[in-house]
C-alpha cells in the first residue's frame, strides 16, 4: 500500500466513521424515533410496575466484572508469545484505553492504539500483530461456543426462520474456519497484510493455553450477556421462560459482534449491534423489535460508561504516575509485593505456579581483587560472564522485582555496571538495588556510582540506592581476612566519599556489613562498637557459610550456633536500643533482622529448616555465566537451568527441573542461614512475621513471644 493511499484510507477510517455515526443518530432521532415512540410509552406504561432498579444495578456490577476480566486473554497471550515482560497494570491500562479508540475516531485506530504501546515496550511488529490476530481467533471460538449454546432457544424468541438459518450456517462455517489450520494461516497472512507485515504462520500454542485464552473469553462475555439479560429485566421484561432468554443473550452477544465486525467504518458498531440484539430478543418483549432495540440502546450507553471508567481511571493513573512517580512507584511496589507474597504462599502447596521472585540476585562477574579467607571465588575466575545484550534479554524475561541485589566477586570491576542497573531498573523496576563492593578501587566505586544514581533518576525515580562496602574487623583483622594490605584504610576513605555523595543523591543509602567467621568471630563485640562511630545508615552481619558458590566447601569457616547465640545477644540489644528512634519502616526492617539471629543460632544448632524456606520461589540466584539457582548455597547442585539464546527466565523458572528443586526444598532437604533467603521465609511464616511486627511496634526493652 503506497503512502498516498495509507493517508487516504486513515483518514476515511478517522472521519468517515464518524460522519457515518452521526448520520445514523440523526436517522433514528428524525425518522425512526417519530414511528417508535407510541410503541415505547405503551410498553413503559404496561411494564413500569415490573421495573426493576436493583436489577438494573445487578447489571451493572455484571458489567463492570465482565470488562475486569476483558484484559485477561490479551496478557495471557503475550505471555504464551514469550514477549518481553511488561507491568500487567501496564497491559491492562492501555487495553481499556485503547478500546475506546473503536468509538472515536475508529476500530482500526484500536488496533493502532495497542500495536504502537507493544512497540514502546520493546516487542516488534511481528509478534504485536501475531497477538491481535490471535485475541481475535480465540474470541471468535469462545462466541462461537457461545451461539451455540443459545441456537436451540431461538425458536422460543420468535425470531424469523431465515434468520435462524444464516445464524446455524453461520455458527457451522465458523467452526471449520477456527479450527482448519489452513483457514487461519491464510486469515493470519491476510489480516497482516493489513498492517504491512506478511505473517504466513502462526505459532504454536499448547492446547493449556488456547484453553486458557478462550476460558476468559468466555467467562467475560457470558458476564456481560448476563448484564444485558438483567437490564432487560430491570425496564419490566417478565419473560415466560427466563433460561431461554438467558441463552439468547449470550447468542445476541457474540452475533452482534460478529456483524459489528464487519462494519469497520462504524465507531463501536453503534446501531448495527443493537438492531441484531433487539430482533434476536423481541420474541421476549411486549412491544416486538423496536423496544427491544431502544432498550438495547440504553444498554449500550452504560455499556460505553463503564468502558469510559475502566479507561478513564488507566488515564488518571497514567497522570499520577509522571506527576508523583516516586510515589506512585512505592504505592505499586507495595501492591507487587504483597501480590507474591500470596501468590508463593499458594505456590508453596502447589496451588500456583511461581511468582515473579521478589529478590534477585545476579552474580556479574567471578572477577575479584580480595583474597578472602572465607570465599575462594577469586580462584575459579572465568571469561563466561553474560554479556551486556543478554543480561538485557534475562532482565525483560524476568520482569518486576523487589529487591535487586548485586553480586560477585567484585560488582565494580564490570565496565558495564551502570548499564546494567539500568536494565533492572526499566524491565524489573525494583524498590531496592544493593550492591556489596570490597572498598579497594575507590575512585572506581564513587565513579560508577555518581553514573548508576543518574541512571536510577532516569529510569526508576524513587528506587533506593544501598551501597554496602564490606567490614570483616579492625585494622590488621579486616586486612588479613581480606587478604589485601591496606584494605581498611580504603574501606574508610570509600565510605566517606560515599557519605558525601549522600549530599546531594537522598535515594543513596550507605551501610556496611561483616561476615561472621570463625577468624572474628572472638572479636564481633569490638567490631559493632566500632560500626557505631561510622556514621553509617545501617551495620548488619551475617554467618559465614560454605557454600558451592563460593568454592569453599570444608573450608570449616562457620561458628557454631552456641558462641554466635553469645554474640548476637550483644548485637540484638544494641540494635533494639536504636530501634526507638527509628521511623516504621526502618524499625520493621530491623525487627525482621532480630527475627533473622534467633533464627540462624536454631539452625546452626539444629542442622534443619526451622521455618519453611521459600527459596526458588520468592528468591533467585543468577550465576555470572547464567546459571539460575534457587539460592546461593544450592548453587550448582540446584541449578534449574542455564540461559541461552533459546531459553529465556521464564522458560527455566517454569520448568519441570524447577519443580522438582522446589518440591525437594519443601520437604526439607537443605537447610541453611541464607540471610537474603531468611527474610522471604519470615514473610512467608506467620509467626515469625507477627514476632517481627510486635517487635517493632513494642520495641526496646519489652518482651517479645517466642513464636518459632
Amino acid at each position: 500500500m503506497t503512502r498516498d493511499r495509507k493517508r487516504l484510507f486513515h483518514i476515511l477510517s478517522t472521519w468517515g466513521g464518524v460522519i457515518l455515526l452521526i448520520a445514523a443518530i440523526l436517522y433514528f432521532t428524525l425518522n425512526l424515533w417519530p414511528k417508535w415512540q407510541p410503541e415505547i410509552i405503551r410498553f413503559w406504561e404496561t411494564s413500569r410496575e415490573s421495573a426493576s432498579l436493583p436489577m438494573v444495578v445487578l447489571s451493572f456490577i455484571s458489567l463492570m466484572l465482565g470488562y475486569h476480566f476483558a484484559p485477561a486473554p490479551w496478557r495471557k497471550i503475550l505471555d504464551a508469545l514469550k514477549v518481553p515482560k511488561i507491568d500487567k497494570g501496564e497491559v491492562r491500562r492501555n487495553w481499556y484505553i485503547t478500546q475506546m479508540g473503536q468509538y472515536v475516531p475508529g476500530k482500526l485506530w484500536m488496533v493502532v492504539g495497542r500495536i504502537a504501546f507493544l512497540k514502546a515496550k520493546g516487542i516488534g511488529p511481528v509478534k504485536a500483530i501475531t497477538a491481535l490476530i490471535l485475541e481475535n481467533i480465540y474470541m471468535m471460538v469462545a462466541l462461537t461456543i457461545m451461539a451455540l449454546i443459545g441456537l436451540p432457544f431461538l425458536g422460543l424468541a420468535n425470531v424469523p426462520v431465515p434468520v435462524v438459518i444464516a445464524l446455524w450456517i453461520s455458527v457451522i462455517l465458523g467452526i471449520v474456519m477456527l479450527f482448519a489450520p489452513k483457514i487461519q494461516k491464510k486469515l493470519a497472512h491476510r489480516l497482516s497484510h493489513k498492517f504491512g507485515m506478511d505473517i504466513d504462520t502462526l505459532p504454536h500454542i499448547s492446547h493449556k493455553d488456547q484453553a486458557i485464552f478462550i476460558g476468559y473469553h468466555l467467562f467475560s462475555w457470558s458476564l456481560r450477556s448476563m448484564a444485558l439479560y438483567l437490564w432487560f429485566r430491570g425496564f419490566g421484561v417478565r419473560p415466560e421462560q427466563p433460561f431461554a432468554m438467558i441463552a439468547v443473550c449470550m447468542l445476541a452477544g457474540p452475533v452482534s459482534w460478529f456483524i459489528a465486525l464487519v462494519m469497520v467504518f462504524i465507531p463501536g458498531g453503534i446501531g448495527i449491534r443493537e438492531g441484531v440484539q433487539g430482533l434476536l430478543l423481541s420474541g421476549f418483549v411486549q412491544g416486538g423489535v423496536q423496544v427491544a432495540t431502544v432498550i438495547a440502546l440504553g444498554q449500550r450507553f452504560m455499556l460505553m460508561v463503564v468502558e469510559g471508567l475502566y479507561a478513564l481511571q488507566g488515564i488518571i493513573y497514567g497522570y499520577l504516575r509522571r506527576r508523583f512517580t516516586k510515589s506512585m512507584n512505592h504505592v505499586e511496589q507495595i501492591f507487587h509485593l504483597g501480590g507474591s507474597v500470596i501468590r508463593s504462599k499458594l505456590a508453596m502447596y502447589g496451588l500456583a505456579k511461581a511468582p515473579n521472585p521478589i529478590n534477585v540476585t545476579f552474580s556479574v562477574t567471578r572477577k575479584c581483587q580480595s583474597r578472602c579467607k572465607t570465599c575462594y571465588i577469586w580462584k575459579h575466575n572465568s571469561d563466561d560472564d553474560l554479556d551486556i545484550s543478554t543480561i538485557e534479554r534475562l532482565f525483560r524475561s524476568i520482569g518486576w522485582t523487589y529487591f535487586f541485589n548485586v553480586s560477585g566477586g567484585e560488582p565494580f570491576l564490570r565496565d558495564d555496571l551502570p548499564d546494567i542497573i539500568k536494565y533492572a531498573c526499566r524491565f524489573m523496576t525494583p524498590a531496592i538495588v544493593h550492591i556489596p563492593t570490597n572498598a579497594i578501587a575507590t575512585d572506581r566505586i564513587i565513579r560508577m556510582t555518581n553514573e548508576i544514581l543518574d541512571v536510577i533518576d532516569r529510569e526508576a525515580p524513587g528506587t533506593v540506592l544501598t551501597i554496602k562496602p564490606s567490614f570483616d574487623g579492625i585494622g590488621k583483622l579486616h586486612d588479613e581476612i581480606r587478604g589485601v594490605p591496606g584494605n581498611f584504610k580504603k574501606l574508610l576513605d570509600t565510605l566517606d566519599q560515599l557519605k558525601n555523595m549522600q549530599r546531594k543523591h537522598s535515594n543513596l543509602q550507605v551501610g556496611v556489613g561483616t561476615v561472621i567467621s570463625r577468624f572474628n568471630a572472638d572479636r564481633l563485640g569490638e567490631i559493632i562498637e566500632y560500626s557505631k562511630n561510622m556514621e553509617v545508615d545501617s551495620y548488619i552481619n551475617e554467618i559465614a557459610e560454605e557454600r558451592e558458590e563460593f568454592f569453599n566447601l570444608g573450608s570449616g569457616i562457620t561458628p557454631d550456633g552456641d558462641n554466635y547465640g553469645k554474640i548476637m545477644d550483644v548485637f540484638k540489644n544494641s540494635v533494639l536500643e536504636k530501634m526507638r528512634d527509628m521511623k516504621l519502616l526502618p524499625r520493621i526492617t530491623t525487627a525482621l533482622r532480630v527475627v533473622y539471629y534467633d533464627l540462624v543460632v536454631k539452625i546452626l544448632n539444629e542442622k534443619r529448616q526451622v521455618i519453611p524456606c521459600s527459596a526458588g520461589l520468592m528468591n533467585v540466584h543468577i550465576n555470572s555465566d547464567g546459571g539460575i539457582w534457587p539460592c546461593a548455597v544450592l548453587a550448582y547442585k540446584g541449578q534449574m537451568g542455564k540461559l541461552n539464546e533459546n531459553t529465556d527466565f521464564q522458560d527455566i523458572w517454569n520448568s519441570k527441573k524447577a519443580k522438582e528443586i522446589r518440591k525437594s526444598i519443601r520437604r526439607g532437604e537443605c537447610a541453611c542461614p541464607l540471610a537474603n533467603q531468611a527474610y522471604s521465609n519470615i514473610l512467608l511464616h506467620p509467626p515469625s512475621l507477627f514476632k517481627a511486627l510486635w517487635i517493632a511496634f513494642r520495641g526496646r526493652g519489652r518482651p517479645q513471644p517466642d513464636l518459632t
